[in-house]
């Protein structure tokens, strides 16, 4: 994990999996609410629609209980290589109605390495919310990234 540029965390992850197979694990609504978000987490809610224009959204519950929603519009997708989208925290006004304080892009490359090898790289980017909660926001983006592809990884087996 890397976080090179202000507001930019980068993580880089290799899979002994086909590239199509891990694509299929950020794009099949199923797949993906096996293994998105930290630990400790269960995706109550997924919903993709891997397309521009196309929705992403998953609620999950908390260990407390707490349930919290990740929302994102798809800007482009090229399977089985990239996929770019744009996110916002729930609670500036989105198309879910609710009050965003950062909005962030995300692009993720999937690159073949070989038959069974895929390299993950997810770049997040924010770009817009307050300064002052930028740092705070990057640290739970790096946490959060590298917890959610632990989980990727031992959903894949």
């Amino acid at each position: 994990m890397t976080a090179g540029e202000q507001g930019v965390v980068k993580v880089t992850r290799i899979f002994e999996f086909p590239r199509e197979s891990v694509f299929r694990m950020w794009t099949d609504p199923k797949k993906l609410a096996e293994w998105w978000g930290p630990e400790g987490c269960v995706n109550v809610r997924s919903e993709v629609d891997p397309r521009p224009g196309g929705k992403m959204r998953v609620d999950q519950r908390s260990p407390t209980g707490d349930i919290s929603s990740f929302n994102a519009t798809f800007e482009k997708v090229i399977p089985p290589e990239l996929l770019v989208y744009r996110s916002a925290s729930p609670g500036t006004t989105d198309e879910y109605g609710g009050f965003s304080p950062w909005e962030a892009i995300d692009t993720v490359t999937f690159a073949e390495l070989g038959p069974r090898r895929t390299q993950v790289t997810a770049v997040t980017k924010v770009i817009a919310g307050r300064l002052e909660e930028r740092e705070t926001l990057m640290d739970a983006y790096r946490e959060g990234w590298g917890q959610s592809l632990d989980k990727l990884q031992r959903a894949l087996r």
